[in-house]
């Protein structure tokens, strides 16, 4: 039996949920002064490769370039072309020929991404992702960290809270990268052989790793903060410092690490508590030195992602989801045939006044039409019969009170407006 693809299929009931998201997620962005980016599903496979593999050794970079989703010709070779696995190195490459000294560059997407899942199936996940592109200061991060509470907290989730860890600088994580890989040759029978691997060459790599009897990852080794040079401690002190001046919870995760070896200096998680267990929601952290790598100007920069389908999921789960206002939709069906033409009239006129229409398609007793009407959440209902066109009238109900009454053509629109206004005010 084949395996099903794991991609969304997004219904209309769904559909309102995901939008009122994505609303307070864009009100949050834009009271912050973050502009939108929109970025093509369809990436350059080179491009990524470029970008993905800054940085890394070419065992790890392997592991990673694995994941992407390429497009294949119909000689089943590669193409140039991959889905979208992430935004960062796009955003990069469209900034870079922008780019000024002196401008601040603060961009937002979000949408689908693509990568194969932990059973190399291919899959589709949500994600939101956040950039605050030429600035290397210590309040730019942490506009970025507060960024990502904020939203969190916007959408209900309040007990949210940061992990922050620190992967110093190109100047004292060497020192760090060769205790950390001595730890791991002493201990290495703790290890399984896929995690030697992946931590001899990322040491701040975070595996997958599910052997009980294995290590899993550099917890029990040396700490990097041990390793940091002075201005990397520097930075980091006063990055808790303004996270406690702000009242903000987080943690010291000495053991906090990432997958790509472009961060430096601070990164950190975004947590939250659900089904008794601490769940990652998205994280991020500055790389400074990957623009140099991907486009050759240098960019310096910081960022975070939001697994929006994770925080869906949660919202969800706690019933925070505020169904939108009804809005006012009028039923019209027929009870005669050849009365389409003058149905569709009253349907554009009704359009022309805002006013939501669902017409019936087929011919049904009123009983049932009516009972149609009601389940579709329509207020007011208007029935077309011949002999009540022949004396230019219209049988008008109002569902919410209960009332009909035979109108006048030309009163319709009137009279349907002022049962919605009557809805509104109740």
């Amino acid at each position: 039996m084949k395996k099903p693809l794991l991609f969304h299929e997004i219904m209309p009931d769904e559909v309102w949920k995901w939008k009122f998201l994505e609303s307070q997620v864009e009100q949050v962005l834009n009271l912050n002064n973050y502009t939108e980016i929109r970025l093509s599903v369809l990436q350059d496979y080179e491009t990524l490769y470029k970008g993905i593999t800054a940085l890394l050794d070419t065992e790890e970079a392997q592991q990673i370039t694995n994941l992407i989703l390429n497009l294949d010709q119909p000689d089943n070779n590669v193409s140039l072309l991959s889905l979208r696995p992430e935004g960062t190195i796009s955003v990069l490459n469209h900034v870079a020929s922008r780019f000024r000294d002196d401008k601040i560059h603060r961009i937002y997407y979000h949408g689908p991404m693509f990568r194969k899942s932990d059973g190399m199936n291919p899959m589709e996940f949500y994600q939101l992702g956040v950039e605050l592109l030429g600035s290397d200061s210590i309040l730019s991060e942490n506009e970025v960290m507060n960024l990502g509470l904020k939203i969190c907290e916007r959408l209900g989730l309040r007990d949210a809270w940061l992990e922050i860890n620190s992967f110093g600088c190109q100047s004292c994580r060497p020192r760090y990268f060769k205790a950390m890989r001595e730890f791991i040759e002493e201990h290495k029978s703790e290890y399984c052989s896929t995690c030697i691997e992946a931590l001899f060459n990322n040491p701040l790599a975070s595996t997958e790793c599910m052997d009980e009897k294995c290590f899993h990852s550099a917890k029990q080794g040396p700490k990097i903060q041990d390793y940091l040079c002075s201005k990397c401690k520097t930075n980091f002190a006063k990055v808790k410092k303004i996270q406690t001046n702000l009242s903000h919870k987080y943690h010291i995760n000495h053991h906090l690490f990432k997958n790509f070896s472009y961060y430096n200096e601070t990164v950190f998680d975004l947590k939250i508590q659900t089904n008794g267990k601490a769940e990652t929601i998205g994280g991020g952290g500055r790389y400074d030195f990957l623009s140099n790598q991907v486009t050759g100007k240098q960019i310096p920069a910081v960022g975070f992602y939001l697994n929006l389908d994770m925080i869906y999921g949660i919202m969800s789960a706690r019933n925070i989801f505020q169904h939108p206002d009804r809005s006012f939709k009028v039923y019209i069906c027929s009870q005669s045939h050849d009365l389409e033409i003058i149905l569709l009239q009253i349907v554009e006129e009704m359009h022309q006044q805002n006013l939501s229409t669902i017409i019936s398609t087929d011919l049904l007793e009123t009983k049932a039409e009516v009972a149609n009407a009601e389940k579709l959440g329509c207020q007011a209902m208007v029935i077309l019969r011949a002999e009540n066109i022949s004396d230019g009238k219209v049988l008008l109900k109002n569902l919410a009170k209960e009332k009909q009454d035979y109108i006048l053509l030309s009163d319709l629109i009137p009279e349907v407006d002022l049962i919605r206004r009557s809805v509104q005010f109740t």
